[in-house]
This record gives structure tokens, C-alpha cells and sequence, in this order.
């Protein structure tokens, strides 16, 4: 567990020394034009992937969870990396995103209908970025503090015509081979007549016990602070963490970051490489119901995980390092001034004693475009605007697939 502790250690140190740098104003729209540099990229033997998602997570949750922690001009670790650009969110059509149709653009390359999950809009099954990584001989992981059968994790691993069929997601992660799976969704694996960890009994109308199953194959299981800490990344290769009968409860434990971490010292045993997407998931869910301070608790969240990657990406020319969102949720934005709007938040303060408030201008998923930040070779390639479909497009060339 060394390394465990210290990417958790370096997380730490990282978001308490992020370097001071100007930030926007408030006001400062995103850009319409797209600009693509040139970008090289050097094929590699041992690519490392780390793709982070903030479920709803538009530029001004970031501003939020900043404001909060470090004030208007100190930067969050997700907003310390040296790339920057933006990512359109619409789905197939033109439609409104959601997380389904948004993650299968990250994890696919192609645009889709909302709430497919890893299906193009005529319903065939799309190869994702995860299932591409895996015929290279990388090992796999996935994260959330959702139920980890939720669309996003779901995008990258499985193909279902909707995101509901959460018994038909659980069953497919595990038949992929995902060699780490962390969140919370325990029902999902567990028959009607059985309870597991949590309370509630389970949800599979089948009968199948997939956490016995995933025993059977070879899976560590585990469900609670104990388990987790008991984990060997020395010896324990393929791991199934279920931490809540559903979505994880705040504070999440284990948090964010600790299982990024131990998802990055497991994973990075295998010489050929490995792809982790990690999904702060509860930033979109807080939103939607306007929750101010859990927003920015999430967000803060999120970037203690993203701290974690850094750490363990920064000095690495084989490490690229991706933060975004599926889609934007609630029509945030951050004032120094109550507008006196529905459901809005504050006041909040910086760590200097500024006021700032939380304001909605909508309880659902927006079309406004998301930032992505990145590190790693390549990763010049997000400066200005691009479709989010680009995203897959970048992790292949990085991975050496053409």
C-alpha cells in the first residue's frame, strides 16, 4: 500500500501549492471558433490513460469549487494543467445532451441519441475506448460515487439501448473483464432474496448473484471502509467495490480520491498500460436540485481525485491526462452580488472573506459548452473548440490506434 499512500500524499501537497495565475472574468463566454494545433504523437509500449469526468460540471461549478477553496486567483488542480480548450455537448441531432449519449461520444467517437448507452442512433453497437484498451493488453478500471452501473461508467464498457437496464450494465462490466470496478450499486448485482452489505435486498430479477460470480472469476469483492483498506494492488489484480446499496452517501468513504488511487496502484502493475476513467457523479445530481454547498463539496471532491492523477501522471511522457464533463447541469453562475433567483445559494465565501453566490437558470441539462483540461503528449490538441467525440479520437492517437 506505499503507493497508495503516497499518490494520496502528493494529491494533498499538489491542491495546497497549485501556483497563483489570472483567472477570467465572470462573464467571459466560451469561444465559438474551433482551432486544432497540430499535435505529435509518439506511439508508446506502455500508454497510461486517465480520463476524469464531473458528471454536469460546466466551467462555472469549477469557479465555484475555486471561490471556495482557494480563493479568485489560486487554482484547482483540474485547472492547473497545462492545456485548456472546450467541448460542445449536443447529442445526435442537435438534442439536448445527457449522460448516456455524452459518454458514448467520449468513449466511442460517435455521435448518438440520448440515453444510449455505447450504441450508435441506429442502435449497432459502437467499439469503445475501454474495449480498445483492452485488445491492446492494457488493463481496465472504472470509478464513480454513483451507482457504478449508471450511464456514464456504463458508456465505456457496455451497449444498451437505455440507461435503466441496470441488471443488463452489471452483467456485461463483469463480462467485459473490467479489472476494477469501484462506486456504489450493490442492488444491481444481487438478486431480490439477498441483501449483501446494505440494507435494501437486491434488485436481479434473474436470480444471478454477480458478486458471487465475480468471486468465481477471480474478482476481489468488497463493500466498506475495511475491505478496502485490507486491499493488496501487489496482489490483488481484479477488484469489485460496492460501497452503497445505490448512489454513494456524503461523505463518501472511501472518497473519490482514495479510490483513485488504489484503482492507479492496481492498474499500473500491468506493463502494457491501462485506461481509468474516474466520474465525480453526484456534481450533476446536486445540480439538478440546486444544492449549493453539496456542488461545491462535490466539485472539490472530484479535484482531490484529479490531484491524485496528477500526481502520478506529471514527469510520465507515457501518461495522458484528461478532465471534462458529459454535459453542463443547471445554468450555473457564480456573482459577487444575490440576484434574488430561484434556489439560489450563498453566501459563500472565499478563503480571503469575498461573498459569491450560486445561481440557477435551469434544473436540468444545458447546451453550454464544457472546458477540458489536459496533460500529457498531445494534449495541445484541445486547445480552442471541438466536438466532445474528439475526445476518443485523441486517446486513440495517443494509444498508437489509428
Amino acid at each position: 500500500m506505499k503507493k497508495l499512500t503516497l499518490l494520496l500524499a502528493l494529491s494533498l501537497l499538489l491542491t495546497a501549492c497549485a501556483a497563483p495565475a489570472p483567472q477570467p472574468t465572470l462573464t467571459e463566454a466560451a469561444p465559438t471558433a474551433t482551432a486544432a494545433p497540430t499535435a505529435t504523437f509518439t506511439p508508446r509500449a506502455r500508454p497510461r490513460i486517465l480520463l476524469f469526468i464531473g458528471d454536469g460540471m460546466g466551467a462555472e461549478h469549477r469557479r465555484a469549487g475555486q471561490f471556495a477553496a482557494v480563493g479568485e486567483v489560486r487554482r484547482l488542480a483540474m485547472d492547473s494543467l497545462p492545456v485548456s480548450g472546450w467541448l460542445v455537448t449536443d447529442s445526435y441531432g442537435g438534442t439536448a445532451p445527457d449522460s448516456g449519449a455524452a459518454a458514448t461520444a467520449l468513449s466511442t467517437g460517435v455521435l448518438t441519441q440520448i440515453d444510449a448507452i455505447g450504441l450508435d442512433p441506429a442502435g449497432k453497437s459502437l467499439t469503445t475506448i475501454l474495449e480498445i484498451a483492452q485488445a491492446q493488453g492494457m488493463s481496465v478500471g472504472l470509478v464513480s460515487t454513483k451507482y457504478i452501473t449508471d450511464a456514464t461508467p456504463a458508456a465505456f464498457a457496455t451497449h444498451v439501448p437505455e440507461s435503466g437496464l441496470r441488471a443488463e450494465i452489471a452483467e456485461q462490466m463483469l463480462a467485459h473483464g473490467v479489472d476494477v470496478i469501484l462506486g456504489g450499486g450493490e442492488d444491481d448485482f444481487l438478486p431480490k432474496d439477498a441483501t449483501g452489505c446494505y440494507p435494501s435486498p437486491g434488485k436481479r430479477s434473474d436470480g444471478r448473484n454477480l458478486v458471487s460470480e465475480a468471486q468465481a472469476a477471480g474478482y476481489t469483492t468488497i463493500c466498506d471502509a475495511a475491505g478496502f483498506a485490507a486491499l493488496d494492488p501487489e496482489v490483488d489484480a481484479k477488484v469489485l467495490g460496492l460501497f452503497a446499496d445505490e448512489n454513494m452517501p456524503r461523505p463518501y468513504t472511501p472518497s473519490l480520491a482514495e479510490m483513485t488511487a488504489l484503482a492507479i496502484a492496481i492498474l499500473e502493475r500491468n506493463p502494457n498500460g491501462y485506461f481509468l476513467m474516474v466520474e465525480g457523479a453526484m456534481i450533476d445530481i446536486a445540480s439538478h436540485f440546486h444544492e449549493a454547498q453539496n456542488v461545491i463539496d462535490d466539485v472539490l471532491s472530484f479535484d482531490a481525485a484529479v490531484a491524485v492523477g496528477v500526481a502520478a501522471a506529471e514527469g510520465d511522457g507515457d501518461t495522458l491526462l484528461l478532465v471534462t464533463a458529459d454535459h453542463e447541469t443547471g445554468g450555473l453562475v457564480v456573482n459577487y452580488e444575490p440576484t434574488g433567483g430561484v434556489a439560489e445559494g450563498g453566501p459563500f465565501q472565499t478563503p480571503n472573506g469575498t461573498d459569491f453566490w450560486l445561481t440557477w437558470h435551469s434544473g436540468d441539462h444545458t447546451y453550454t459548452h464544457v472546458p477540458i483540461t489536459a496533460l500529457g503528449e498531445g494534449a495541445e490538441a484541445f486547445v480552442g473548440l471541438h466536438e466532445n467525440t474528439f475526445v476518443f479520437e485523441v486517446m486513440m492517437r495517443f494509444m498508437g490506434v489509428e
